[in-house]
């Protein structure tokens, strides 16, 4: 039986560590091959030297290699595990400060909003880079994929690639055992079922770990009356917003406030922000551009002088561990395999979303693939806000593909926070001048 081997391009990011432990706790990796790619030689030697560590450490059988080359990085693999980005900071920056110029003002713009939309622009041109070598080296791989904006990438593989494509979050898994934790319980004790948009998903149910009935009606009073729903705390989630959905669409959303901001533009307006806590992002990310493009070593170095957040109160918990590991030995042993969101296409997951758009739901690996799992339909409001988001996730996908100015621009106009044509043209013109390299597409 040939070695099974699992290639992660984007290596020099820190993710890299986390796909790393996980893969010494299980057995039946005990002897794969782990293939850190990256474009970027000073990166991935740092990435590497830190993933032998590990492996040393743990004593794991597993073979290391790296390498720059992408046809050597891919030949051969089971599953690429991706989290890939280039020049992150500069053009979150450019995300948030063009829309802004133009009088849309965006907390956030990594997945909704003006700038989740040309974000997605970007990296389905990187993602169909990554798809073509799959198809060319490794043409049976799985891809795994934990770039954002998830939904727009997923769309893409969806309609325009033959790869087989998961799009995995931590955020409904990760989120409740903070919530969990916040209201003074350990972390896995709720258990819940969500769907949505990735970063927008909808509580349908939650219940204690172990019981029998819904737990719904006293978490929600929990949350009503814990502070951490009612006002800014440093290092802390805000959640506020949270609340107010909940109380306008009797539905409790699911992301916390920076991500859920991103598709509603009934949010506070600008002025406001400071009030609740929230803040424009672009200056954070501009203080990231300023120290420079770091090392996997540089980051972990500087994460050990930055300020310890209180939730989670141990991030090593095993409740917190990521799913593309558990995925692949249920992929490979057929054991069945609980997922409580990934993102995937609906296929009646959601009665009243299209039956083939990308959500982020529930699901089993089993029988050689990821199935969704039937959750119901979503209330009236929650629904037409998670429906809007997914004919803009089609719109852009197939805008990348084909180098579409009309539905980039189309696109913007429908997008909730855009409120004329002349913002929209505005926007799109700056953008598109300015990621002429990263929109190999479009005609210039």
């Amino acid at each position: 039986m040939d070695r099974l081997k699992i290639a992660m391009p984007g290596a020099g990011s820190g993710f890299v560590l986390t796909v790393a432990g996980e893969l010494v706790k299980d057995p039946l990796f005990e002897g794969c091959e782990f293939m850190l790619h990256d474009p970027d030689p000073v990166r991935l030697r740092a990435a590497e030297r830190a993933v032998k560590e590990l492996f040393e450490k743990s004593r794991a059988k597993i073979v290391l290699r790296a390498s720059t080359s992408t046809g050597e990085a891919f030949e051969g693999s089971s599953y690429v595990i991706s989290s890939c980005e280039k020049n992150r900071y500069p053009n979150w920056v450019n995300d948030l400060r063009i829309p802004a110029k133009y009088g849309v003002e965006q907390v956030k713009g990594e997945n909704g909003g003006p700038g989740g939309l040309i974000h997605g622009l970007r990296n389905v041109a990187l993602y169909r880079e990554i798809g073509r070598n799959i198809e060319k080296y490794a043409p049976d791989a799985w891809l795994m994929s934990f770039s954002n904006p998830m939904s727009i990438i997923c769309t893409y593989f969806k309609n325009y690639s033959g790869v087989k494509c998961l799009g995995f979050c931590h955020q409904v898994h990760g989120s409740f055992g903070v919530i969990a934790e916040m209201l003074g319980m350990e972390p896995g004790e709720l258990e819940v079922v969500t769907a949505g948009v990735n970063h927008f998903n909808w509580l349908f149910d939650i219940r204690r770990r172990g019981a029998r009935s819904s737990f719904m009606t006293e978490f929600l009073e929990l949350v009503r009356n814990s502070p951490y729903w009612h006002k800014a705390f440093d290092n802390i989630p805000r959640q506020t917003f949270t609340l107010e959905l909940l109380e306008i669409f009797g539905m409790y959303p699911v992301g916390y406030d920076e991500h859920i901001v991103e598709f509603t533009s009934c949010f506070y307006d600008s002025s406001e922000w400071g009030r609740y806590g929230y803040r424009n992002l672009a200056s954070f990310y501009e203080e990231k551009i300023r120290q420079g493009n770091r090392t996997l070593e540089d980051q972990q170095q500087a994460a050990k002088g930055g300020p310890i957040p209180p939730f989670p109160r141990d991030p090593a918990h095993p409740y917190y561990a990521e799913n593309p590991c558990r995925v692949i030995a249920a992929l490979e042993t057929n054991t069945p395999c609980y997922i409580d969101a990934i993102n995937i296409v609906n296929h009646g997951a959601v009665d009243n979303l299209p039956a083939d758009c990308i959500l982020d739901v529930p699901a089993l690996a089993v029988g050689g693939e990821v199935r969704s799992i039937h959750v119901g339909a979503l209330p009236p409001g929650p629904c037409e806000l998670s429906r809007r988001q997914v004919a803009l996730h089609e719109m852009i996908a197939r805008a990348a593909v084909e180098g579409d100015d009309g539905l980039v621009l189309q696109a913007l106009c429908l997008d909730p926070y855009v409120r004329s044509i002349n913002q929209a043209k505005n926007i799109w013109r700056e953008f598109r001048e300015l990621y002429r390299e990263d929109l190999p597409a479009f005609k210039y």
